[in-house]
């Protein structure tokens, strides 16, 4: 055995990891919206029908951003679709993104051995195997519409990811805007996608859009503050396009993450506060909450070492 937990398993682990990221530690009791629970049943749907054993034997299966489809969830709901097609809808997506991540995992350059070639076979094969299961969910359920929204914006985020892949290995670096334009396409294109589809009006489409892409910064920002602290290593992103630019140090970068994220996580605040209905605006309020509650956590954590 390679001792990988089964996904029912990792998906346990990472709602408890949540809900200590979530409320600095402790038990979820402001963080803890009226939906978190809708919205984890739908994740562990999306565990469930993606679940080979074959697959998770060999395979590491990448978490999903509960965030980014509680938000997604929320908007469904706020335009007056029912609970059920709002599930519908989030599980599909949950699926595609699934295997867009997995995809992503796949290394070009990887042990030369029987294991590690068949891990990275599994790797192309699972994510081919979720994206399935997203069309096999609409096309049972006759959302013919939705399957072409989603197949769209598939394609749109494998050419952002393929021009920053490109632009990073040729050595071209994009200017910061063009940066985030392209992550922002590979970590929200399929749920911008349904909001452009679907929303009722063009203010609502340009609040849940905007929202989305700033939320979907702080995610990947706090992320990489956290894997360059506590792994000593910059990961491919924000900070490594930092580290490139002439001059940069680790500390200069370390800063300049920090930074970065709380001035996404006051946009959000700020975006949060224009919003009507009340109800509306107190849930995206507690979820935006949660990750200055996560920085507040790593700061007492690294003022504590």
């Amino acid at each position: 055995m390679t001792g990988r937990l089964s996904m029912t398993e990792v998906y346990e682990s990472r709602q408890t990891s949540l809900g200590c990221a979530a409320c600095g530690g402790g038990r979820m009791s402001k963080e803890h919206t009226p939906y978190v629970d809708e919205v984890r049943l739908i994740i562990e749907q999306i565990y469930k029908r993606s679940t080979h054993s074959y697959v998770e034997y060999y395979v590491d299966v990448p978490s999903m951003a509960e965030n980014r489809l509680e938000l997604l969830y929320l908007f469904l709901l706020e335009q007056g679709m029912t609970k059920e097609r709002a599930v519908i809808f989030c599980t599909a997506t949950g699926l595609v993104q699934l295997g867009l991540d997995m995809h992503e995992h796949v290394k070009n350059e990887y042990e030369q051995t029987q294991t590690a070639e068949r891990s990275r076979q599994l790797t192309v094969l699972a994510g081919d195997y979720y994206s399935a299961r997203y069309y096999h969910l609409l096309a049972q359920n006759s959302e013919i519409k939705a399957i072409q929204v989603l197949s769209g914006a598939i394609q749109r985020v494998n050419e952002a990811k393929m021009k920053l892949y490109t632009a990073v290995r040729d050595g071209k670096l994009p200017t910061d805007e063009e940066y985030w334009e392209l992550r922002n396409m590979i970590d929200t294109g399929l749920y911008v996608a349904i909001v452009e589809e679907y929303a009722d009006s063009e203010d609502h489409r340009r609040f849940w859009i905007d929202l989305m892409k700033q939320t979907a910064k702080v995610e990947s920002v706090i992320g990489e503050w956290e894997q360059i602290k506590w792994q000593e290593q910059v990961p491919f992103g924000f900070a490594r396009f930092l580290l490139q630019k002439p001059g940069a140090t680790l500390a200069q970068v370390m800063s300049s993450v920090e930074l970065k994220a709380m001035e996404l996580i006051g946009m959000c605040e700020q975006m949060v506060r224009t919003l009507h209905p009340a109800e509306t605006r107190s849930m995206l309020s507690t979820i935006t909450a949660r990750y200055s509650h996560r920085i507040n956590r790593l700061k007492r954590v690294i003022e504590e070492m």
